[in-house]
């Protein structure tokens, strides 16, 4: 069949709706939703099928869907800073965004508000400091033992596939458990020590 016969056949079929791509079958979860929806309106629907649930946020002229609760979604949220201090409604983008941010991710409120807070601790006296300064090293030290475990973990699986090259050339598996005994010990007892210390 020559193009210009094709053409005509496929505008023909296009014409009266009969064109493959308008007859073709789509797979997938697609919204069921009737309700007319204004720019940025978000909404959820569940699949029946599968009981996945999908999240629809409505744009000028289209609407994007994403799974709800995906791992995507829950790294954005824990990374989110509000645009209000949730203390004291402040602005939490201004001038001194960065310090804001990071006294957020540490203490769920802007850099103005701790400064108050520490500033009244400071005010009951020295003793009330010391314990409130001990506090947070305390709870830094034990987040950075929680990532610190984890890498004590892996260290430990990379010992174990490690080999000894002897002189003339061969490879042969080196006995690591002494070492990773005393590897153990040693981390255990840091931690021990440096936690205990904090909380005494």
């Amino acid at each position: 069949m020559s193009n210009k016969l094709q053409n005509t056949k496929a505008l023909k079929e296009l014409l009266s709706g009969q064109h493959k791509s308008q007859t073709r079958t789509s797979y997938g979860y697609t919204s069921t939703s009737t309700e007319k929806h204004n720019v940025g309106d978000v909404w959820t629907e569940t699949d029946p099928k599968t009981g996945t649930v999908w999240r629809f946020e409505q744009k000028d002229g289209y609407r994007t869907k994403t799974v709800d609760n995906s791992i995507l979604d829950t790294i954005r949220k824990s990374l989110a800073v509000p645009d209000k201090c949730p203390c004291c409604n402040g602005n939490m983008r201004d001038h001194e965004k960065q310090l804001h941010f990071k006294m957020y991710f540490m203490h769920k409120k802007c850099f103005s508000c701790v400064l108050k807070e520490e500033h009244a601790i400071r005010l009951q006296g020295t003793e009330a400091w010391e314990q409130y300064s001990k506090q947070r090293m305390l709870a830094n030290a034990e987040a950075w033992f929680t990532d610190a475990d984890k890498e004590v973990a892996l260290l430990r699986e990379a010992v174990k596939l490690q080999f000894a090259q002897n002189a003339d050339g061969r490879m042969e598996e080196w006995d690591q458990s002494a070492f990773l005994e005393k590897f153990d010990s040693d981390y255990i007892k840091l931690k021990e020590q440096i936690l205990n210390d904090l909380k005494g």
